[in-house]
């Protein structure tokens, strides 16, 4: 990579000697009829290696290049013109080999799929292991490559997946894992709102508070989130070219968020950040300008989050030390980019204030292994340490007391969704959960116990009765049936829980255990009753296959059809729950477990990457 950097840094400086001087190079002197090297270049080759203090041989070599580069160009512009074919330069990125340049011509009324297969078979290699990225999206393949904003002499970057032979059978792997994690978590969003009880993915601020998200956006960003995780698991693994197209999906996801959601966590800025990063380790030139725009809306997001002078943070956390790696990761992109737009000053500048803010990063392996040894993972032990200033003692107590917070705010959450569940009772207080958790204890459902609660303002005995004499007066349609998963309760008697002691005394009598309590549920506990329901024959389970009158026909069917209903209802929601959960552990089998992780990095390639280009400046 050396070696590229340093050719980069000498047409760099040679393009701007060009600009400012305003020499033409495809134009006479400086061109032959057959495109062999003129005398005037040699001559500008010379001049130019005096000025920069470099071999003429290089110099000459170089600007060979740019000119054989500006006269393809031209001739590229000429034919477009008169035939209407597009020049594209794309460049591929395989796995194990140098980078190469193909130079494709097709039109731009052409859809995306026919220049995938251009590419394709150009490289030899099957469709489905090309990806073409252009100005930051990847290229579809049924618009037009107008549409997608394709121009005649661009240049596109092609990542070609790497393929072994355990990996031979499969299609696309890139593909599968950017739709199994899409699906996944368009699952998990769906059921969200079925099953509020239950969270399977939510979104924190800094301090782990949970943010509300609105219905209507909740799927863009719960997908668009999975997939940034997922793209970030791919980069830890320094998989560039699958990383790339997670994340770049995961930026189409959430830009149909609105900025207002957002605004008070980073997960705007991290992506950007990671995008850019993607682009530097895949040597990808041609995004310079994206990786810009991307850095620069990575800064006004940090901002946003964080505020000024990270006030914000401080407040929450009481020190930003973590978030200042993700600033020095932003000021090395910014420098790198400005170095190749040829913006020197602004690139040493932004160079040096990263590598301030690296040094002060760093912390002592010793007291690494020391919080280990304490439990800590790695990750942890250097964010406790950056924050603790290298002290261990101090560095163990912030990630006690932070982890302790977190699980504060997640438990005063859960509650929050628990007291609301539960509703208010009559008089405005809100259902106590305690005496629910009491009469679920004494046998009664959770449902049951909760109206009744509701009913009698928290009052057990009160509910209790209710509960036992006066059941019709705890109707309420705002709480699904637990038992069996349907809107309301079918019918009355589903209110009544039967007393475990009166069945035990009916089934003494010699009655079946399902008998009495459909006797006693009819006879709202009444023992009497539902003896006398019971020698009447007229007590039967309630899910038996008559629960009503034998003489009415018309009812025995509609209690068939009811149960079949019911029966069918549970079955949907036993296969959601665990769609769900397959959902849940896919996702979680490749995502990152630790919240603060993208406040980590071990520093090693942001070292390597500021050594490169500092010895280029």
């Amino acid at each position: 990579m050396e070696t590229n950097l340093q050719h980069e840094d000498l047409l760099i400086k040679l393009r701007a000697k060009l600009n400012e001087e305003r020499i033409k190079l495809w134009e006479s002197p400086f061109t032959l009829p057959d495109q062999s090297i003129s005398e005037s270049l040699k001559d500008l080759s010379k001049k130019f290696a005096t000025e920069l203090s470099l071999p003429d041989n290089e110099v000459l070599d170089a600007l060979h290049e740019l000119q054989l580069h500006s006269i393809d160009r031209s001739k590229a512009n000429s034919e477009f013109k008169e035939t209407g074919l597009a020049t594209l330069r794309v460049k591929a990125t395989v796995p194990g080999e140098k980078p190469q340049v193909l130079k494709i011509q097709q039109t731009l009324e052409s859809v995306g799929k026919g220049l995938i297969e251009t590419v394709a078979k150009a490289l030899d290699v099957s469709e489905s292991r090309v990806k073409l990225i252009y100005n930051g999206k990847v290229i579809q393949p049924a618009p037009s490559l107008e549409d997608q904003g394709v121009k005649n002499g661009v240049q596109i970057m092609a990542l070609i997946m790497a393929v072994n032979p355990e990996e031979a059978k499969k299609e696309d792997r890139m593909y599968l894992e950017m739709k199994s994690t899409r699906d996944d978590a368009m699952l998990l969003s769906e059921y969200a709102d079925d099953f509020e009880d239950e969270e399977y993915i939510k979104l924190e601020d800094q301090s782990g508070k949970t943010v509300e998200l609105p219905a209507a956006e909740r799927r863009a960003l719960m997908v668009g989130l999975a997939l940034h995780e997922r793209g970030r698991a791919a980069a830890k693994k320094k998989d560039y070219p699958l990383a790339l197209v997670l994340l770049l999906e995961a930026d189409r996801q959430l830009s149909e968020c609105s900025s207002a959601i957002l605004a008070s966590v980073d997960n705007v800025a991290v992506l950007q950040l990671d995008i850019a990063w993607c682009y530097l380790c895949l040597q990808s030139l041609a995004a310079a300008g994206d990786a810009a725009a991307r850095l620069a809306r990575a800064e006004r997001a940090l901002k946003r989050s964080y505020g000024e002078d990270h006030g914000r943070v401080l407040a929450v956390k009481g020190t930003d030390a973590n978030e200042r790696a993700l600033m020095m990761r932003l000021h090395l992109l910014q420098g790198i980019v400005s170095f190749h737009q040829n913006k020197r000053d602004e690139a040493r500048r932004l160079l040096e204030k990263a590598e301030t803010e690296l040094n002060s990063l760093r912390v002592d392996d010793g007291a690494v292994t020391a919080l280990m040894e304490l439990g800590w993972s790695l990750s942890c032990a250097r964010r406790g340490l950056r924050a603790a200033r290298g002290d261990v003692a101090a560095a163990h107590h912030y990630l006690a007391d932070t982890s302790a917070a977190r699980d504060l705010q997640r438990r005063k959450h859960k509650q929050d969704r628990e007291s609301k569940a539960l509703g208010i009772c009559v008089d405005g207080t809100p259902v106590n959960k305690q005496l629910v958790d009491a009469l679920v204890g004494m046998g009664y459902t959770r449902r049951l116990a909760t109206l009744a609660l509701r009913t009698s303002n928290n009052h057990v005995a009160e509910g209790v009765r209710l509960i036992q004499e006066q059941p019709e007066l705890l109707e309420d349609s705002d709480l699904e049936e637990e038992a069996d998963g349907s809107d309301s309760p079918s019918s009355e008697e589903s209110l009544v829980e039967p007393d475990n002691k009166l069945v035990a005394e009916l089934e003494a009598m010699g009655y079946s255990a399902d008998e009495a309590r459909d006797a006693l549920k009819r006879a709202h506990n009444h023992v009497s009753g539902a003896v006398d329901l019971l020698v009447a024959g007229k007590a039967q389970p309630l899910e038996g296959m008559d629960t009503t009158d034998d003489g009415n026909p018309s009812t025995s069917a509609a209690s068939k059809k009811e149960k079949h209903v019911k029966t069918t209802q549970k079955r949907r929601d036993d296969k959601k729950k665990r769609e769900r959960e397959q959902a849940l552990n896919r996702l979680t089998s490749v995502i990152q477990h630790d919240e603060d992780d993208h406040l980590d990095t071990s520093l090693v390639d942001e070292e390597d990457f500021l050594a490169q280009y500092k010895s280029l400046l």
